[in-house]
C-alpha cells in the first residue's frame, strides 16, 4: 500500500514541497516507496512521483481512528490509490493531520513505516515551530515599524497599544530606545539549527528581559526598546558594552550602539529612538565608541540641527579675535578643556596636559583678546558653543570677515 502524511494544506506546516522532500528523500534510504497525503487522502508527495496528486483512499480510515492499516494485496485492490504495505497517522500537537505510508510486504516494511512516521512527525513540529516562530517576528516587526511611524495627527495611541497587547507587551511600561548598526550585515546569519539572525539572538541575550523588545529592520540594523536596567542608565550601558563583547567574541564583527531616553507609550518611545539614533550617528563621527548615550551628545545633537552656514557664523562673529590669532586649534582646545572640567584649573590642565601656569597663561590671554575686563561664567558659556560648534564640523578654523 502506499504510505502517505496528511497535513491540511491551507493552514498545516506540510506542504508539497516538504511533502515531496521527505517522501523522495526517504524512499532513497530504506529502499521502498514511500508515499505522503493530505487529510484529504491526496498525494502530495512519493518517492514514485507518478502518484503525485492522485487519491489513496485507506487514508482516511487512518486519519480518523488515528491507528495504523495494513493491507495485503487483495485488500489493497479494493481500495482506490492503494498498494500493499502499511499505513500510519502522522500526529501533529495531538492531533492526526495526515499519514504516511511504505508500499512492501506489511511484515518487511511494518518497521520502517514506524521510523518513517516518527522522523515526518519531527519535520511536521519543526515546521510549526518556525511558522509560529516567524509569525511572532513579523508581528514584532509590524509593531515596532508602527512605533518608529506614529503620528499621533493621524493614529490612535490606542491602536498601537492593542496590538502590542495582543502580544502580551505593555506599551505604558518604561524602555530604553537603543539603535544598532552592524557594518557587516554578512556577520549574523541564522544557522541549521537557529532561525533567527544570530545577531538578534545576541541582542536579546545582552538586554534580557521578557519586556525588552528587539528586531531586525534591516540586514544590518536592529532596534531594541531595552526593559530599564535595576541601576539605570549605567545598568543599560553595561549591557550594551556586553552585547560588543559579544558581537565580537561569536561573530567576530564590530558593533555600533547609540542610546535613547527612557520612554513609554508610542510617541514617546519614538522620540526617544530618534534620539538612539542620534547617538548612534554623533558617536561613529565624534566619540568614535562603540556604545554612545543620547547624554553624551546633546550639544551636538543641538547644532546638528541648525544649518553649517548658521553656525559656522556664529563662531567666526563669537570667537573672531582668537582666530585671528592663528593659534585656533589650542584656544579651542584649552577653552573646551577649562569648561568641561568646571572651571577647574588643576582639572583643565590635567586633561590638557599642561602646566597649571601654561593654563592661566592661555586663559588670561584668550581673555585679552577677546576684550573681556572680568572672567565670567556666561561670557565662557558663549565662547565654548563657539567652539564646540567648530569642533562639530571638523575643526577647521572658520573665515572671519
Amino acid at each position: 500500500m502506499a504510505a502517505e502524511t496528511s497535513v491540511r494544506t491551507d493552514s498545516g506546516p506540510l506542504t508539497p514541497a516538504l511533502a515531496q522532500q521527505i517522501a523522495g528523500d526517504t524512499s532513497a534510504i530504506v529502499g521502498f516507496n514511500i508515499l505522503i497525503t493530505d487529510a484529504h487522502g491526496t498525494v502530495l508527495g512519493s518517492g514514485d512521483t507518478s502518484r503525485v496528486g492522485s487519491f489513496h483512499e485507506a487514508s482516511l480510515d487512518v486519519i480518523r481512528t488515528r491507528e495504523s492499516a495494513t493491507h495485503s494485496a487483495s485488500q489493497a485492490r479494493t481500495l482506490q490509490g492503494v498498494k500493499p504495505g502499511v499505513t500510519l497517522p502522522i500526529l501533529l500537537n495531538g492531533h492526526a493531520v495526515g499519514t504516511v505510508g511504505i508500499t512492501g510486504s506489511p511484515q518487511q516494511v511494518t518497521r520502517f513505516g514506524l521510523m518513517v512516521e516518527r522522523q515526518t512527525e519531527i519535520l511536521l513540529h519543526q515546521a510549526s515551530l518556525l511558522r509560529s516562530t516567524l509569525q511572532r517576528e513579523r508581528e514584532l516587526e509590524d509593531l515596532v515599524r508602527g512605533i518608529l511611524e506614529f503620528d499621533p495627527l493621524t493614529t490612535e495611541p490606542a491602536a498601537l497599544l492593542n496590538q502590542a497587547n495582543d502580544q502580551g507587551i505593555d506599551l505604558t511600561a518604561s524602555r530604553v530606545a537603543v539603535a544598532v548598526h552592524l557594518p557587516d550585515p554578512t556577520a549574523a546569519p541564522a544557522t541549521s539549527t537557529e532561525w533567527l539572525p544570530r545577531a538578534l539572538i545576541l541582542l536579546r541575550e545582552s538586554f534580557p528581559s521578557r519586556q525588552t523588545i528587539a528586531v531586525s529592520i534591516a540586514a544590518n540594523r536592529y532596534v531594541v526598546f531595552a526593559h530599564p536596567a535595576p541601576d539605570g542608565l549605567a545598568g543599560t550601558v553595561t549591557q550594551a558594552w556586553h552585547c560588543v563583547e559579544q558581537f565580537r567574541t561569536h561573530l567576530g564583527s564590530a558593533v555600533e550602539i547609540g542610546i535613547g531616553s527612557q520612554a513609554a507609550g508610542p510617541e514617546q518611545l519614538r522620540t526617544a529612538y530618534e534620539e538612539a539614533i542620534d547617538s548612534l550617528h554623533l558617536g561613529r563621527r565624534l566619540t568614535r565608541r562603540s556604545v554612545t548615550t543620547i547624554d553624551e551628545v546633546r550639544i551636538e545633537q543641538l547644532l546638528s540641527g541648525i544649518g553649517l552656514r548658521a553656525r559656522q557664523r556664529y563662531t567666526a562673529a563669537v570667537a573672531a579675535p582668537l582666530v585671528a590669532l592663528g593659534d585656533w586649534s589650542n584656544v579651542r582646545d584649552t577653552v573646551i578643556a577649562w569648561c568641561e572640567s568646571g572651571f577647574s584649573l588643576v582639572g583643565a590642565a590635567r586633561r590638557l596636559h599642561i602646566h597649571r601656569n601654561t593654563l592661566i597663561h592661555r586663559l588670561e590671554r584668550i581673555e585679552q583678546l577677546q576684550g573681556w575686563t572680568e572672567r565670567t561664567g556666561a561670557a565662557y558659556l558663549a565662547l565654548y558653543l563657539a567652539c564646540k560648534t567648530n569642533e562639530f564640523d571638523a575643526g577647521q578654523p572658520p573665515a572671519v570677515g
